[in-house]
């Protein structure tokens, strides 16, 4: 009896408590959205969810945007054959990664442009902080430059709109097919209906190859 009190059953106690202590853990994990310490587990734990293939990883950076407002910290680009994903992350407690956020899904597209995280800032001051990317599988790409700006949907002539105040940007390449620029601040037209919500952000884009000369355009204010 003497056995059991002494050296048994403080090993079941401990046991136990172990066994309390990951359940625990556990609970907390779930309950924070299965957060992983690494981008590159919680790209995949999402992958798995989303009953996608374990993608390659074609570039990566990070998100830096001068607002007090919580935003994603890093962005991740995966290929998967020929298609191309963007995500973006955050963090938990400045220690794991939240489950990414799809940002931009490029199927098979040999050059197409996206605002990569766009934010509203401010209604009042009608301005946006953005990310403009690309992904640009053109062999002979040397240097993309893009108009970024945030169209209203009452605008029925977008090349005026980004001539008087588009925004524009050199893309660096960032690794494989992708291409970003720098975060920038844009500032949309007087809203008719008051806000900033019947509208988008959009990125038209310009590939040159190494001599300057002009390879392909893409406008998704076209036709």
């Amino acid at each position: 009896m003497s056995r059991f009190r002494y050296s048994i059953l403080p090993r079941i106690c401990l046991i136990f408590s172990i066994l309390v202590l990951l359940s625990g853990l556990w609970v907390l994990w779930l309950s924070l959205g299965r957060p992983m310490p690494t981008i590159a587990l919680a790209c995949r734990q999402a992958e798995t969810a989303s009953l996608l293939p374990h993608g390659r990883t074609a570039a990566r950076g990070s998100i830096r945007y001068q607002v007090t407002t919580w935003r994603p910290e890093a962005w991740l680009a995966r290929r998967y054959g020929d298609d191309v994903r963007v995500y973006s992350f955050s963090r938990v407690y400045g220690v794991f990664w939240e489950e990414p956020w799809l940002e931009f899904y490029a199927p098979d597209s040999d050059f197409v442009a996206f605002p990569a995280d766009a934010t509203l800032i401010s209604i009042s001051e009608r301005s946006y902080a953005v990310t403009p990317m690309a992904v640009c599988d053109l062999p002979d790409a040397a240097r993309l430059e893009a108009d970024v700006i945030w169209l209203g949907d009452w605008e029925d002539d977008p090349a005026a709109a980004v001539a008087e105040r588009g925004v524009t940007a050199e893309l660096t390449h960032a690794g494989d097919c992708i291409w970003v620029g720098p975060a920038l601040s844009i500032s949309g037209p007087d809203d008719p209906g008051g806000s900033m919500v019947d509208g988008s952000v959009i990125v038209c884009c310009r590939a040159y190859d190494a001599e300057g000369n002009l390879l392909a355009v893409y406008d998704p204010t076209a036709g």
